[in-house]
């Protein structure tokens, strides 16, 4: 008589099983036994252990740890993967795109924003990826594929810009009630941080907690501005399942256009 049962997490990086078991001997005697077995793909590597035990005073445990490492200028990265003399090892370099799946397999970017893989072919074009989906931090990535033509046992970097700043959706109207157009730009300390986009929503990235934004487009040939201050709050309401945030009714007041007779400017 045995039982068994077994499973594994949502992502599949942590499998395991248990089984039991009842034996009944000829000689009357009864042998009963219990074991498991579980693995877990770390981002330091595979880690797998079993154990198993029976009433007849027999003990069995095993633990093996399987993966790589590469030392580079930026520290110790280490990987799922294992590496042989003649692999070509691509090292990702993705500032704080900690989680990010390489080439879609077990090998992740690490907090300090680097990942290594083998998963190369030696003198061909290689297409590196990286996974935004499984992003564990608010990064935006400049561009998610490069390609590279490595030698046999050769270490090629991949860079990858990143943007870290804090990313928001505004939904902003004008104090005249007109729309802001398409594309005006958005800036918080002369830097620009956005556009806008249809229906009155932007989205911006690297937003301070409180400030003053300015919004900047033209209409006819004459540049036009408009100043809206804002303020996160602290209980904040986020886009859907990702960290972006939302930030509703945020007025911008036009700074230098006369409407409807009124001069904005002396309001």
């Amino acid at each position: 008589l045995s039982m068994n049962s077994s499973g594994s997490s949502k992502d599949n990086m942590l499998n395991y099983s248990v089984n039991t078991g009842y034996t009944m001997q000829k000689e009357g005697k009864s042998i009963s036994d219990i074991g498991g077995y579980a693995s877990y793909q770390s981002p330091w590597g595979d880690i797998s252990a079993s154990a198993s035990a029976n009433n007849d005073s027999s003990r069995q445990y095993s633990l093996a740890t399987n993966g790589g490492f590469v030392l580079h200028g930026g520290g110790l990265t280490f990987t799922n993967d294992n590496f042989g003399n003649s692999d070509a090892i691509v090292l990702v370099k993705a500032p704080g795109a900690k989680g990010a799946r390489i080439n879609g397999g077990n090998s992740t970017i690490d907090r300090w924003g680097y990942g290594a893989t083998n998963s190369l072919s030696a003198y061909r074009e290689n297409l590196v990826n990286v996974d935004i989906d499984t992003l564990e931090n608010d990064v935006e990535l400049k561009s998610t594929s490069a390609t590279l033509v490595p030698r046999d046992g050769a270490v090629v970097l991949a860079s990858f810009e990143t943007d870290q700043g804090r990313s928001v959706i505004l939904n902003m109207s004008r104090n005249d009630g007109k729309a802001l157009p398409f594309g005006a730009e958005i800036y918080e300390n002369d830097v620009q941080i956005g556009n806008m986009g249809q229906g009155g929503q932007a989205f911006v990235r690297g937003i301070s907690d409180a400030g003053e934004l300015s919004v900047r487009w033209f209409e006819e040939n004459q540049p036009v501005t408009c100043s809206a201050t804002f303020a996160l709050p602290a209980t904040q309401q986020t886009v859907g399942s990702s960290q972006t945030l939302l930030l509703d009714h945020v007025t911008c007041r036009v700074n230098n256009l006369k409407s409807n007779g009124i001069d904005n400017e002396k309001e």
